[in-house]
C-alpha cells in the first residue's frame, strides 16, 4: 500500500491514453464483425429461398409429372399415376368443338369436355386411379372411371371399381392427341357405345407377346336400346341394375414395335328382370389393328353386335315399324394419316398430318319379322381433314364430313392433355 499511492498518479494517465488509442481499433473491429454477420445473413436468406423454390418445384413436379407411356390401354395422361412411386398424381385433358353444318342444320360450338385425372399410389402394389369429367361446359358432370388396382406382377394384376370396358380404340384411349379425327367416329359410338364404363372386377397383364384385360361387369339395360344403336343401354354405375351381369375380354399383340392388333368379346344379358322383357342376350365382337411408323398412322376396326328377344323389347318400348332395335348391328372403318413434317424434321413431338377415314355401319342389319329397317341407319361416312400438333399435349384439328343420310359439314377442334 505504501507503493500504490505514490505511483497512482503516473500509471492512471498512461492507462487512459492507452484506452483512448484502442477505442478506434475496437470500433473498427466491431463494424467489420457486423458487416460479416450481415453478409452471412444475406447468404443464408438466399440459400433458404433457393431451397424453398427447389422444394416447391420438386413437389409440383411429383404432383403433376409429365406425360409418359400408356399403361394397360389407357392414354398417356391417364397413366401418370403408374409412373410414380407413391403419393398423389394429377393429369387431365379437354376438347372444344365448332361444327358448321350444311342443309339448314344450325352451326354449333361446344366445350365438349374438361377432364381431371386424380390418382394415388398407396404403395408399390396398391394404386387408385380416376377420371372426373365435366361435359358441355359443365351441363353434365360424371365419373368416367374410378378403380383400385393391385399390381402383383407383370403377368397378373387385379382391378375393381368403375372400369372402362376394353373394346375398340377410343373407349379406353380417348385423349384428343391419341386419335386422328376431331370426333370419335360413328362405329365406336353407336355399335361399341363409347365412352362405356361399368362397375366391375377383373384382371389384366402381359402374357408373352400379348397383353390382356378381362372383367365381370354389370350388364346393359335393354330399355335404352334404339334403332340408332346400343348407346342408351349404358348404365355407367348410376344406381345400375345388376340382375344381369356380363363378361368382357380383350387380347392384343404388342411385341412388334409400332403395331397393335387384337380383338375383344362381350357377352351378357340386358333384360335385368324388367317386366315385359326377355333375357335380351347381347353379344359384341370387334377386331382392330393399328400401325405407326416413320410418320404413317394407319388404323382399322370392324364390329358386330347381336341382340336377342328384340320383338319383346320393341313391344315393351312401344317401337313399331322402322323404329325397331336391330337384331344385328355391324360396321367398320379404315383411316390413315401421314405426318408431312417427318420428311423435314424426322422424329419429333410436332406433326402436321393430313388424314382420311371411311366408315360404314348398319345398326339395323337385321330386324324381327313384322318390323322394317330405316335406311338412315345404314350409311357411310367419309371424313377428310388435317391435324396439327405443335407439342405432345396440344392438338388442333379441322375436317370435312360427308354423310350419306345426314347433313354434311365441318368439325374444327382444339384438344389438350397434360
Amino acid at each position: 500500500m505504501k507503493l500504490w499511492i505514490p505511483l497512482a498518479p503516473f500509471w492512471l494517465p498512461t492507462l487512459f491514453v492507452t484506452a483512448l488509442g484502442a477505442l478506434p481499433c475496437a470500433q473498427q473491429d466491431l463494424a467489420q464483425r457486423v458487416d460479416a454477420l450481415e453478409q452471412k445473413n444475406a447468404e443464408l436468406e438466399a440459400r433458404l429461398a433457393a431451397l424453398a423454390d427447389e422444394h416447391e418445384d420438386l413437389s409440383l413436379g411429383e404432383l403433376v409429372p409429365p406425360m409418359g407411356e400408356s399403361f394397360s390401354g389407357l392414354g398417356p395422361a391417364a397413366s401418370k399415376v403408374y409412373a410414380s412411386d407413391q403419393g398423389l398424381a394429377l393429369g387431365g385433358y379437354g376438347e372444344a368443338l365448332y361444327q358448321p353444318r350444311n342443309g339448314g342444320t344450325p352451326d354449333t360450338v361446344d366445350m365438349l369436355r374438361a377432364v381431371l385425372y386424380v390418382g394415388y399410389h398407396f404403395s408399390p402394389s396398391w394404386v387408385f386411379n380416376s377420371e372426373l369429367e365435366w361435359e358441355h361446359a359443365g351441363e353434365e358432370v360424371g365419373v368416367e372411371f374410378a378403380y383400385l388396382d393391385y399390381l402383383w406382377r407383370a403377368a397378373l394384376n387385379f382391378r375393381a371399381g368403375l372400369v372402362l370396358v376394353p373394346m375398340g380404340f377410343v373407349n379406353e384411349l380417348h385423349e384428343p392427341q391419341t386419335f386422328l379425327s376431331a370426333t370419335r367416329g360413328e362405329v365406336e359410338r353407336r355399335i361399341l357405345p363409347s365412352t362405356w364404363r361399368e362397375p366391375g372386377v377383373g384382371v389384366f397383364g402381359e402374357a408373352g407377346p400379348f397383353t390382356y384385360r378381362a372383367f365381370v361387369i354389370d350388364g346393359l339395360d335393354a330399355t335404352g336400346f334404339t334403332a340408332e344403336g346400343l348407346r342408351g343401354g349404358r348404365q355407367e354405375g348410376i344406381e345400375a341394375l345388376a340382375e344381369d351381369l356380363a363378361v368382357v375380354g380383350r387380347l392384343d399383340w404388342t411385341a412388334t414395335p409400332g403395331l397393335l392388333a387384337g380383338l375383344s368379346l362381350y357377352q351378357g344379358h340386358a333384360g335385368q328382370d324388367q317386366a315385359g322383357l326377355g333375357s335380351t342376350g347381347v353379344r359384341l365382337a370387334e377386331a382392330h389393328a393399328e400401325w405407326r411408323a416413320r410418320g404413317l398412322w394407319l388404323r382399322g376396326l370392324a364390329a358386330l353386335g347381336e341382340v336377342d328377344d328384340v320383338a319383346e323389347l320393341n313391344s315393351a318400348n312401344g317401337f313399331t315399324g322402322a323404329a325397331s332395335v336391330g337384331e344385328e348391328l355391324e360396321g367398320y372403318y379404315l383411316e390413315a394419316g401421314y405426318d408431312v413434317l417427318s420428311l423435314l424434321e424426322g422424329e419429333s413431338a410436332r406433326s402436321l398430318m393430313p388424314y382420311a377415314r371411311y366408315e360404314s355401319l348398319d345398326t339395323q342389319s337385321e330386324v324381327p319379322a313384322g318390323f322394317a329397317a330405316d335406311p338412315a341407319n345404314n350409311g357411310d361416312v367419309l371424313t377428310v381433314g388435317v391435324r396439327f400438333q405443335p407439342l405432345a399435349g396440344l392438338v388442333f384439328k379441322a375436317e370435312y364430313q360427308d354423310f350419306e343420310d345426314a347433313a354434311d359439314g365441318m368439325n374444327v377442334a382444339l384438344g389438350y392433355a397434360f
